[in-house]
């Protein structure tokens, strides 16, 4: 990977990247760990604060230092939701790691870290990159102090196009889609998918890799199945785990679909299934804000039937590199499925085509230089702004939403439930 900035002015940050998550690997936790092995490549010094074992064991063996510590947010869907004390040990350690480590720049990979490095890079006069993976409620970007970030990054057109006008008129605000990496796609071993599902060689075998939860659409690819399985061979093996898991293997069981489906669980190792010989890859998800899994499956040359929806729509065109059909529109994702199961030729070009689109517009390195340009822009850009002003910017805000009776946005229940966007 070349240095952009060699022969003008080099990039020199210590980088602190910041990640709240649940304990496992998926798309937001796949793009930093490609971001913290690009960063090291480059002799960046980097260092990960983290709350989950799994990444912060992953970019451990990727020679990254982690801390990692319990994390909450106050007011927001996390529980506990009023864990004051926590908190502030959060804002002390945050200034603590920034002082100690020389820290130039910080990296929040998602939303909710925002709300106790916001101030603290404020204090520190350190610039503030919110990196966004997922759509955000009003009430939740107020909440998270999101106002305090000097410059929002979103995966796609999808995340940032939700704000409101003129919401963040103090910050910079732009799109970087995710890189794809190659070396977690393909694989010299790829697993035997049609052995595996039984499948002779006239089934037409269709592959779902990623986690099982309701806005994913997975019960619309089992009644699909359940459709199709009297007029045409057909398997279906469906890869990972998820909330609803369990509703799913029963609702599979309900159609009768023991012949035509397989449930298989979450592997690290999706290479494997990726570089497999399944017929085409599929995912129907009623909302997505890039797909992650797409653009993987189509690296490894597998043509795609998804949803024609904000932020798939960005990467794919329907009929050029993908089939794209209406979310929850089971009439519509049959006849797609028809339409590949009838035409080996048309299976071909779409894989092509969209391998090519993939390749040339969404690798890692162009990922990696549009951060390193947004991270050159927010070293060079002096910090203005008092911490005080930042306040009183922020209570502008929300004074605004109120007036605009938007304050239905703003109530914060102080109810124990668990709830996410």
């Amino acid at each position: 990977m070349s240095d952009e900035f060699s022969g003008r002015s080099t990039l020199n940050t210590n980088i602190l990247y910041v990640h709240y998550g649940e304990n496992w690997l998926r798309g937001s936790e796949i793009v930093l760990l490609d971001l913290l092995q690009a960063a090291k490549s480059q002799h960046q010094n980097v260092l990960l604060w983290c709350n989950s074992d799994v990444l912060a064991d992953k970019a451990r063996s990727l020679g990254v230092e982690v801390i990692e510590d319990r994390f909450v947010c106050l007011g927001y869907w996390t529980l506990p939701k009023w864990d004051f004390r926590q908190f502030f040990k959060l804002l002390r350690k945050a200034k603590k790691l920034i002082r100690e480590h020389g820290i130039s720049l910080v990296h929040c990979n998602n939303g909710a870290p925002c709300q106790w490095m916001a101030p603290i890079c404020k204090l520190t006069k350190i610039p503030l990159l919110l990196h966004l993976h997922a759509r955000y409620m009003f009430r939740d970007r107020l909440t998270l102090l999101f106002h305090g970030a000097d410059n929002i990054i979103g995966v796609s057109q999808a995340v940032i196009n939700i704000f409101k006008s003129n919401e963040f008129n103090q910050q910079s605000i732009g799109v970087i889609y995710n890189g794809i990496n190659e070396n977690r796609i393909l694989s010299a071993h790829p697993r035997d998918i049609r052995a595996e599902t039984s499948a002779s060689k006239q089934d037409f075998v269709m592959l779902y890799v990623g986690s099982l939860i309701k806005r994913k659409g997975v019960d619309q690819l089992l009644y699909a199945v359940a459709k199709l399985k009297a007029a045409y061979p057909i398997k279906l093996a469906i890869v990972g785990s998820g909330s609803e898991e369990d509703e799913l293997r029963k609702l599979a069981g309900q159609l009768q679909l023991e012949k035509q489906v397989k449930f298989f669980p979450n592997s690290e190792n999706v290479a494997n299934w990726y570089s497999s010989n399944a017929d085409c890859f599929i995912s129907v998800p009623s909302e997505e804000v890039f797909g992650l899994t797409l653009a993987e499956s189509s690296i490894a040359k597998l043509p795609v039937i998804t949803t024609n929806i904000p932020g798939v729509n960005e990467i794919y065109q329907d009929k050029k590199h993908a089939l794209l059909v209406p979310p929850k529109d089971t009439t519509a994702l049959i006849n797609a499925i028809k339409r590949l199961i009838n035409s080996e030729t048309l299976r071909a070009e779409l894989a092509q085509t969209a391998h090519d689109h993939i390749k040339e517009n969404f690798s890692l390195a162009h990922q990696y230089q549009s951060f390193r340009h947004a991270y050159h822009s927010l070293s060079l850009a002096s910090n203005k702004q008092k911490t005080v002003q930042r306040l009183f910017l922020h209570c502008i805000t929300l004074l605004k939403a109120l007036v605009n009776k938007s304050y239905q946005s703003l109530l914060v229940k102080f109810s124990w439930e668990k709830r996410h966007d």
